[in-house]
């Protein structure tokens, strides 16, 4: 076996000071020890270009048992290279906690990727051990398929002990801080939350504060697929200068949302932190801020912290930051380091209203409780696939939220997480602002694309606006599944800044090959062309400078009190400024679970009842064309599910979706007051099981 070329670099293993590596098998000394083999397949290592793996034929498992007493978390990482899969048929490498009798998955590899020489790259952050667990944790690998041949190599669990936070402190004590010196590698994120020992903060900060843009003294590239490569500009940081409120032991940023910057690849978000004071600062107040780096024109996330030293006086430490994880498919990459820092105390404009704001978004929050809370926690565990940033689900009014676990100890601020929404925004942009604008201007929805966008003027007559939500044009070049998506020729959209060029292609690159409404194919240009006909038809009942999302969609969000992080949205860099739509919004993982929550519960009766009914699978006349599978099916910016088989219904029982590049799922429930969600970036969506564990066995039929 040899790596894939489009990755540069293997999924790293976590590298806190705190890690200990429990298991590692690499294969390369020529023995399987410890696994054993089971099952009617053939085990044996083999080598290709130097390299040894342990290959498993159909029908063949090997397992090890690895203990981890004391360990705060575990890490699992695999590599995976398949061949001779049918569509059924995959590689496996799963993890069990309770001595065999349920198993996580790990990674998976099936017939897409079974290319009989790329070794795939994954893995899982399992939850903490319990009592009752005996301590242990089992690893299975399997081949799975009647002719599967499966290759496994650099299997690694790394546990994390239970460690003090003032461990991982030592390199960003005081003296470090202001000399810049000593964070040499990336460190437990604990070190970016108060100690133990710590005390009110000793000093406010209510004022400004610049961050001088520099190179990221620390980085190391973990995977970037081939046509991602953006070279070293991603290795520094934009400038940032910010007005900040302090409010008892919270900092509160006055500009939420994305941060416009002159860099070539990010865009800043930062979200409200923390101020405390410790005993060895001398005097001084300790601030950390959660922060992501986001890309521009697109939606990829790497998430972090930065922590600083600051005085009553206006003195102020250099910064330190680090970045340990990512909702991002293409590229993962971790970075750490000091950026130099000036402070500007002085009255914030708006200051109260900041804090109101503030007080207002946490009050509304729902409560929040352990996802291992739950009955089947495990079961969750499985629907959110490997290495999920957060997962989670609400069930009967309680959020249940899992850790968000990075590379390098759980994020500290998981509660203001910047998760990206990718396609979920179809629905949650998309569907929402259709539904709203039928609601205001009945009509709208059955109103012509060609009417409201010239460029579309040929060619386009007879698609309305929610066939278009539906993606039922009829135009497209190829009917298969996600074909025309995954195209090469999909850079010609989604590569230009400019409202004119994604116009252009929107309209013009796909022929209508079948009548409106009659087939649906997957086109995130179609939900970009619907949000500049649905921006058109606003801006023709309320004037010229209406815009679609702050003045129809980010009102509905504000009266639900969701976190300013939604008052923006991504846009066409020029000045048409044109909403994404279809892409580009971020959320916190309370706003996904109360949003999905209100449109589940009938979206307080301000959207057209007909549209939400049909995406919430309550219309009584179906619910969508088949989208892609067996038992799917797409509605109004939403996906649909058919659950009823798994619940033991002799009836369909469809249940309504959001699903978002790389490997986002939100599922809403239908039998219940239950719906479970996970942002992730390993392409797994089935979260057919939380569905199974979350409505139980007295699931409704009818």
């Amino acid at each position: 076996m040899r790596y894939w070329p489009l990755i540069l670099v293997a999924l790293a293993a976590p590298g806190s000071a705190a890690a200990e590596e429990l298991l590692r098998s690499d294969f390369q000394q020529g023995s399987a020890d410890p696994w054993r083999a089971a099952g009617a397949g053939d085990v044996r290592l083999t080598s290709f270009e130097g390299n040894v793996s342990m290959r498993l034929t159909a029908g063949a498992s090997a397992q090890v048992a690895v203990p981890v007493e004391g360990k705060r978390r575990l890490y699992v990482n695999a590599k995976i290279a398949a061949d001779a899969l049918d569509d059924t048929a995959a590689c496996m490498a799963e993890a069990s906690r309770d001595d065999g009798a349920t198993w996580t998955p790990i990674l998976s590899v099936g017939k897409a990727r079974a290319d009989a020489v790329t070794l795939w790259p994954g893995g899982q952050a399992l939850a903490d051990g319990g009592e009752g667990l005996g301590g242990g944790l089992l690893l299975r690998l399997s081949a799975q398929g009647k002719r599967a041949t499966c290759w496994f190599d650099d299997v690694v669990v790394t546990g994390v002990a239970r460690a003090e936070t003032s461990d991982a402190r030592q390199a960003l004590g005081r003296d470090a801080l202001f000399a810049g010196t000593g964070f040499d590698r990336p460190v437990d994120l604990s070190a970016f939350a108060p100690t133990a020992d710590a005390a009110p903060p000793q000093a406010n900060f209510t004022g400004r504060l610049h961050l001088a843009g520099a190179a990221m003294a620390g980085f190391r590239l973990i995977a970037e697929e081939k046509g991602y490569e953006r070279g070293d500009t991603i290795r520094s940081l934009p400038d940032l200068d910010l007005a900040l409120v302090q409010h008892g032991d919270a900092l509160i940023p006055a500009q939420r949302g994305l941060i416009a910057s002159t860099h070539p690849d990010w865009n800043w978000i930062i979200e409200p932190g923390r101020v405390w004071s410790e005993p060895g600062d001398g005097g001084l107040a300790r601030a950390a801020l959660p922060f992501a780096l986001q890309e521009r024109n697109a939606n990829c996330t790497h998430n972090g912290m930065l922590t600083f030293l600051f005085g009553a006086d206006g003195t102020v430490s250099k910064a330190a930051f680090e970045i340990a994880g990512e909702t991002c498919r293409y590229r993962k990459f971790d970075a750490w380091g000091f950026v130099a820092a000036r402070a500007a105390p002085g009255a914030v404009a708006d200051a109260e209203a900041i804090v109101r704001r503030h007080e207002a978004v946490v009050a509304a929050r729902l409560p929040v409780r352990p996802v291992e809370a739950l009955p089947d926690a495990l079961a969750l565990a499985t629907a959110a696939g490997p290495e999920p940033t957060v997962y989670g689900a609400v069930v009967d009014g309680i959020h249940y939220r899992s850790a968000c676990v990075t590379r390098h100890g759980d994020y500290p601020a998981c509660e203001v997480i910047d998760l990206p929404s990718y396609s979920t925004a179809k629905s949650l942009f998309g569907g929402v602002a259709l539904m709203r604008l039928e609601k205001l201007y009945p009509g709208s929805a059955g109103a012509s694309i060609a009417a409201y966008v010239p460029a579309c003027a040929r060619g386009w007559a007879g698609v309305t606006l929610e066939q278009t939500l539906d993606m039922t044009t009829g135009r497209y070049r190829s009917a298969v599944y996600m074909a025309d998506e995954d195209d090469p020729s999909i850079a010609g959209f989604f590569e230009p800044a400019d409202h004119a060029a994604k116009i252009a292609f929107a309209c013009t690159y796909y022929p209508r090959k079948a009548p409106p409404g009659g087939k649906w194919v997957y086109h995130t240009s179609d939900t970009y062309l619907l949000g500049t006909a649905m921006a058109a038809i606003l801006r023709e009942k309320r004037g010229a400078d209406a815009d679609l999302y702050d003045d129809l969609v980010r009102p509905l969000w504000d009266d639900l009190e969701l976190s300013p992080t939604l008052s923006t949205t991504r846009r066409t860099e020029d000045a048409a400024a044109q909403p994404f739509v279809g892409w580009g919004l971020t959320y916190q993982p309370d706003d996904i679970a109360r949003l999905s929550r209100w449109l589940m519960q009938g979206a307080g009766g301000l959207l057209d009842r007909r549209l939400l009914d049909a995406a919430m699978q309550r219309a009584p006349k179906g619910g969508g064309l088949p989208a892609g599978f067996p038992g799917f099916r797409y509605r109004a910016g939403f996906w649909a599910r058919e659950m009823g088989a798994k619940q033991g219904c002799a009836a369909p029982l469809w249940g309504p979706a959001m699903s978002g590049f790389g490997g986002i799922s939100v599922a809403m429930l239908p039998s219940r007051d239950a719906l479970f969600y996970s942002f992730g970036d390993s392409d797994h969506w089935d979260w057919g099981p939380a569905a199974v564990a979350l409505t139980g066995e007295d699931t409704p039929c009818g």
